[in-house]
C-alpha cells in the first residue's frame, strides 16, 4: 500500500513540512521515516523529497510519499537481528536505517557483529560494512592494528622486523626453507635471506637501485640454482618509460656470493603498425631474457650473445648471429647437443664450434615460437619455420565476413598442443597438428593488443594436466588438455600474479577491495589440482609475496616480514 501528495514550492530557502497524524496517527517509532499506525499497527516509510523538472536548479514541488512495509521487512524492524540484517541485504530501508538498528543489535549480539567483521561477511549492506568497521577500530584497537599489519584476519606468523624506515620491495625463495629479498631504506637497498628453519638472517648484501623505473619486469629471481637481480637503470625513452631498460644483471651464489655483475646492452623495439599491418600490431618488443645452460649463462648483448661461464665468472666467447639478429635470451639445448636461440624475428641454431647450421627470420614480430618451430603472430597467423606454411585462425561473422582473429595473451604450449586465447571471442584448443580439439566460450586478459603496452602478467599457466586461465575482471577458469572445464569462478577484480610453486597446485593473487578497509590489499586463492579451493586469504599488499615448495607464503607489511603455511587447516 501507497500513498504520496505533493505542494508547489513558495519559498526555496525552506522545505514544506507535511503532518503524519493523519496517515499513522501520533504514533512515532525509534527510527528515522519509520512510523507504527496507532490504529493498524502496520509500519510505515514515510519521507519528503524535492522534485520536478529534472533540469531545474531547485525543485518545484515538494512530494509526502508513504510506503507500507511488508512483514518481512517489519519483521526486522520489531526485532533487531544479525540474521534479520544479513537476509535484508537488498530489501528497501531509510537511508540511516542499518546504522541504527546496528546501535540496537551490538547491546544483545556483539560476539556475532565481531564473527561478522573478521569473516567479512560480504551478504550485508554497504553501510553495515562501514558501521562494522568503525566499530571494531573502537571497540578492539589492539585487534584492529594487528589485522591492518598482518592481514584480514590476523592469522599469520611474524618473522622478522626490520627497521623502522625500511620497506619490502620483492621476495624470491631460493630453497625450500630460505627466501631471498630486498629491502630499501631511503637512497640504501639491500639483499638479505632468511632461513625459516632457524629464523635469521643468513646473509645481506648492499646493492644498487633495482630496476623499478620501466616495464614491471621480475627485478629478483631464481634461475637454474642460481639468484639474480635486475639493477640500475638506462633510459630508453624521454617520452615512454616502457622503453626504460635495466644496466645491470647481478648474478649471486644461494650462499650470497656474488659471480657476475654484468653492464646490460638490451635492445628493444617501438613495433609500429604502418610497418607490420595485420601482423604484429602496435606493441613493445623486449629482450629482458637470459638462459642459463649448464651453468652458462647465454645473454643478450646488442646483436650478440655473450656466454659465461657461471663457476669461474670469466666471459667464454661471443656468438655473432646471422644478419643482425637480436637474441630474445631464450635458448635451448637439442638432444645431439646443439643449441636453438629464439630471436625477436626468428631461430638461430648453432652446433658445437658455433656455426650457424639453421636460420630463419621473419620479416614481423612474432609473439610466441613453440617446440615445433612455429611462429605464431598477434594477428593469429602460424608460419613454419620448417616449411614456410602459414595458418590463419579466421571467424565467420552472421554477415558472411571471414576475419582473422587477434590474440589476446601469448599462446601456451602444453604437452600434445597449443592453446590460443582470442581477443573478445573465447579461445582454442590445439592439437600438436594445430587441428581444433575445443573451442572455448572465454579467454584470457589482453596482454599483447595495442591497448596493452607493457603489460607483462601471463594470464595462463600450464602444470601436470591442466591449463588455467585467468581473465581480469571476469572469471578464472581450469581445463584439461582435452577442454574439459574442471573449475570456474566468476571474479570482479584485477588478477596481479598467476603461478604454481610445486608444479600442482595454483595461486591466483587479485586485488581486493571492499568496505572493510580502505587501505591497499590483495586475495590469494589457492587452487588444488583438481579445481577446489584449498585457501582464500586477504593480505595487505603484492610486494614482498613469494611462496615455498612446501606452501609456505610470506609476504611483507611496510618494515614487518610475516609467513603463512597455505596448506594449514583449522579456522581462518
Amino acid at each position: 500500500m501507497q500513498f504520496s501528495r505533493s505542494v508547489p514550492v513558495r519559498d526555496e530557502r525552506e522545505t514544506h513540512s507535511f503532518p503524519t497524524d493523519d496517515i499513522v496517527g501520533n504514533s512515532l517509532s525509534r527510527f528515522h521515516e519509520i512510523y507504527e499506525c496507532q490504529d493498524c499497527h502496520s509500519l510505515w516509510w514515510i519521507k519528503t523529497r524535492g522534485t520536478g523538472d529534472p533540469r531545474s536548479t531547485y525543485p518545484e514541488f515538494y512530494e509526502q510519499t508513504a510506503e507500507r512495509f511488508d512483514d518481512q521487512r517489519s519483521e526486522l524492524i520489531r526485532n533487531p537481528s544479525v540474521a534479520g540484517i544479513i537476509l535484508h541485504k537488498d530489501s528497501a530501508f531509510p537511508y540511516s536505517f542499518f546504522e541504527e538498528i546496528l546501535e540496537i543489535v551490538v547491546l544483545s549480539e556483539k560476539e556475532r557483529l565481531k564473527e561478522l567483521y573478521l569473516s567479512r561477511e560480504q551478504n550485508v549492506h554497504t553501510s553495515v560494512k562501514l558501521w562494522l568497521r568503525r566499530w571494531f577500530l573502537k571497540e578492539y584497537p589492539q585487534e584492529s592494528e594487528e589485522i591492518q599489519k598482518k592481514g584480514f584476519p590476523s592469522f599469520s606468523n611474524q618473522l622478522l622486523s626490520l627497521d623502522a624506515e625500511e620497506s619490502v620491495l620483492v621476495s624470491e625463495f631460493i630453497a625450500r626453507d630460505q627466501f631471498a629479498f630486498i629491502t630499501s631504506c631511503e637512497d640504501k637497498w639491500q639483499l638479505q635471506t632468511y632461513d625459516l628453519n632457524i629464523k635469521q638472517i643468513l646473509w645481506t648484501k648492499q646493492i644498487q637501485r633495482p630496476f623499478l623505473e620501466g616495464l614491471q619486469i621480475p627485478i629478483l629471481f631464481y634461475q637454474s640454482g642460481y639468484l639474480c637481480s635486475y639493477q640500475g637503470f638506462q633510459n630508453g625513452s624521454e617520452y615512454y618509460s616502457k622503453l626504460h631498460r635495466p644496466e645491470t644483471l647481478c648474478i649471486y651464489t644461494l650462499e650470497g656470493k656474488e659471480i657476475l655483475s654484468i653492464s646490460l646492452k638490451f635492445r628493444c623495439y617501438e613495433i609500429l603498425s604502418t610497418e607490420e599491418r595485420d601482423i604484429s600490431e602496435s606493441r613493445i618488443s623486449h629482450n629482458f631474457n637470459f638462459t642459463i645452460l649448464s651453468d652458462k649463462l647465454y645473454l643478450p648483448h646488442q646483436s650478440q650473445i655473450h656466454v659465461y661461464d657461471l663457476k669461474t665468472g670469466k666471459q667464454l666467447r661471443t656468438i655473432s648471429l646471422p644478419k643482425s639478429e637480436v637474441f630474445s635470451g631464450k635458448a635451448f639445448e637439442t638432444e645431439s647437443g646443439q643449441l636453438l636461440f629464439h630471436t625477436l624475428k626468428g631461430l638461430v641454431g648453432m652446433n658445437a664450434e658455433d656455426q650457424v647450421i639453421f636460420h630463419y627470420s621473419s620479416p614481423y614480430h612474432p609473439v610466441f615460437i613453440d617446440s615445433a618451430l612455429r611462429l605464431y603472430y598477434y594477428y593469429s597467423i602460424v608460419e613454419s619455420a620448417d616449411s614456410g606454411k602459414k595458418i590463419e585462425f579466421k571467424q565467420t561473422h552472421a554477415s558472411g565476413i571471414s576475419l582473422i582473429r587477434a590474440l589476446a595473451s601469448k599462446p601456451v604450449e602444453f604437452p600434445g598442443g597449443i592453446y590460443l586465447p582470442f581477443s573478445m571471442d573465447g579461445s582454442y584448443l590445439l592439437d600438436s597438428q594445430l587441428k581444433i580439439i575445443k573451442e572455448l566460450p572465454f579467454s584470457s586478459t589482453d596482454t599483447i593488443g595495442p591497448h596493452a603496452f607493457g603489460i607483462e602478467k601471463t594470464p595462463v599457466l600450464v602444470t601436470d594436466d591442466r591449463i588455467t586461465i585467468t581473465d581480469d575482471y571476469s572469471g578464472i577458469y581450469m581445463i584439461d588438455f582435452s577442454g574439459n572445464l574442471i573449475f570456474e569462478k566468476e571474479i570482479q577484480s584485477e588478477v596481479l600474479s598467476l603461478f604454481t610453486f610445486d608444479g600442482k597446485h595454483i595461486v591466483v593473487v587479485l586485488t581486493k577491495q571492499d568496505d572493510y578497509s580502505d587501505g591497499e590489499q590483495i586475495e590469494l586463492i589457492l587452487l588444488s589440482p583438481d579445481g577446489n579451493i584449498i585457501k582464500e586469504k586477504i593480505l595487505p599488499s603484492l610486494p614482498g609475496l613469494s611462496v615455498s615448495f612446501d606452501g609456505i607464503s610470506v609476504f611483507a607489511k611496510g618494515n614487518q616480514i610475516y609467513s603463512i603455511d597455505l596448506f594449514a587447516t583449522g579456522k581462518v
